[in-house]
């Protein structure tokens, strides 16, 4: 197997990366047969989009449908959103309700409330709208995931459907609420029997200071799936969770369809590279030009590039080695034919503007070969979703570092070899997709772990 990460604990990423690809080919076909229908839901817009088009955002959808919501439960989980941006808060409230099915609470969403980089913070103003650069704003979370899947695998509720069910203002909830005592436990997630121990009917899990709970169980240096105290405990229950019951709202599978089918599903090649506040935080990153030379055996005439930057800027005038370029402002211009043109007029500008990265998330990982940030929450998000689709790379590759080429090509041909993209079913709602990362320190480690994982896969997720 091809090493390429200049660190060790990249190198155990790409064999566990590489492993999971392995492991699902193999445990996951007797459910496979089981399935003849892709259930999928379409929103009243999806006339807007065409045949291929609507193909496209069928072959995106990676989770199973059609059951009825869950009844809410007598006790409850609140919490608050992480500090950070929309991914870091993604990953709280996705383990917060690994949290809430563990201990058979119902989830409850906060009120809307002001979050990092959508509603205030250095933002793209290239992209702001007017209308957001004063005064204050609030984003509803329950208007960001796809809410109605949601509640067909877990108990949940938005702060509205909490209040008229239980008449108590935010006020009145915190004073009844318990939380963890021991703080110690919160930073490796290793606090899950203190919340199952709780009796009261509120639990609180405070995603503010330094508690940062439910994103503080995330691997959020990877692919912000739980930390293995979480994993361990929640096994196949709660990767099912993950896998049917957490993804993006409908609005942005919609949008980026049709991204996704102009670039050609699986076809293409695609770049997160993050900068902004994101060098104060972890040092200066790339070279954009020196990331683009590194990609440069998959670049060439006739291959679609798809970027997606916090500073698109950096990427104006650069050798693009013949490669077909696109940027999310192409996706409004000539470049494209005004591809998303008409779409974006079916929003509002703040809802638009809100919408652009997970959008943007959808259309890097439905590319045939993606490049991530490290340490980048928003390139783990893209990463995972990968897993989940199936898509024909899903080892971790970043945008600095040897660049694995023959190891990369080696999965495309197994993947196209095992039919691509036509060959995949949704898993069945009682099985989910495995994406969690132990730490190595050496190579000899990072098979240990290997095998560790593919045990766990064997005896948990997919028992």
């Amino acid at each position: 197997m091809a090493l390429w990460t200049r660190s060790t604990t990249d190198l155990a990423s790409v064999i566990l990366a590489a492993s999971f690809c392995a492991a699902h080919a193999s445990f996951l076909q007797p459910h496979r047969a089981a399935q003849l229908h892709h259930a999928v839901q379409l929103d009243a817009a999806s006339d807007l989009l065409d045949a291929n088009e609507t193909n496209v955002l069928k072959r995106m959808q990676w989770w199973s449908t059609g059951e009825s919501e869950m009844a809410p439960t007598d006790k409850y989980l609140l919490f608050t959103a992480d500090a950070g941006g929309l991914n870091n808060i993604r990953i709280g409230w996705e383990m917060t309700g690994l949290v809430a099915q563990y201990t058979g609470r119902t989830l409850v969403l906060p009120p809307p409330a002001p979050i990092y980089l959508l509603d205030w913070g250095s933002r793209l103003t290239g992209f702001l709208p007017a209308t957001m650069t004063e005064g204050e704003h609030k984003t509803d979370i329950s208007k960001m995931l796809n809410l109605k899947q949601l509640k067909t695998m877990l108990p949940a509720l938005t702060w509205t459907e909490f209040q008229q069910r239980t008449g108590l203002t935010w006020e009145e909830a915190m004073k009844q609420a318990v939380q963890v005592k021991d703080t110690n436990k919160l930073p490796e997630c290793s606090a899950l029997p203190d919340y199952s121990a709780v009796t009261a009917k509120l639990l609180f899990m405070s995603g503010d200071g330094d508690r940062r709970e439910g994103f503080s169980c995330g691997e959020w240096y990877m692919r912000g799936g739980p930390k293995e105290p979480l994993a361990n405990s929640v096994g196949t229950r709660g990767y099912a969770l993950l896998t049917h019951g957490f993804m993006w709202h409908g609005d942005a599978f919609h949008i980026a369809a049709k991204v996704v089918n102009y670039l050609g599903l699986f076809n293409y090649v695609a770049l997160h590279a993050r900068y902004n506040d994101f060098e104060a935080n972890f040092g200066k990153q790339p070279d954009p030009q020196h990331v683009i030379d590194r990609l440069k055996p998959w670049l060439g005439s006739g291959v679609k590039f798809y970027i997606a930057s916090d500073e698109p800027k950096k990427f104006a005038g650069l050798n693009m080695y013949s490669a077909d370029t696109v940027m999310w402002a192409d996706l409004l211009g000539e470049a494209t034919g005004g591809l998303l043109a008409e779409e974006k007029k079916r929003f509002g500008k703040e809802r638009w503007f809100k919408l652009t990265g997970p959008v943007e998330e959808l259309i890097c990982a439905f590319s045939k070969v993606f490049f991530g940030s490290e340490q980048s929450s928003f390139s783990g998000h893209i990463q995972a979703m990968r897993i989940q689709a199936e898509a024909p790379v899903t080892s971790r590759i970043l945008n600095k570092g040897d660049l694995p080429t023959e190891h990369v090509k080696s999965d495309i041909a197994r993947w196209e070899n095992k039919g691509g993209a036509g060959a995949f079913l949704p898993l069945p709602k009682n099985k989910g997709k495995v994406f969690f990362y132990s730490m190595a320190r050496t190579e000899e480690d990072a098979v240990a772990t290997n095998n560790d994982v593919a045990a766990f896969i064997a005896s948990a997720a997919f028992a």
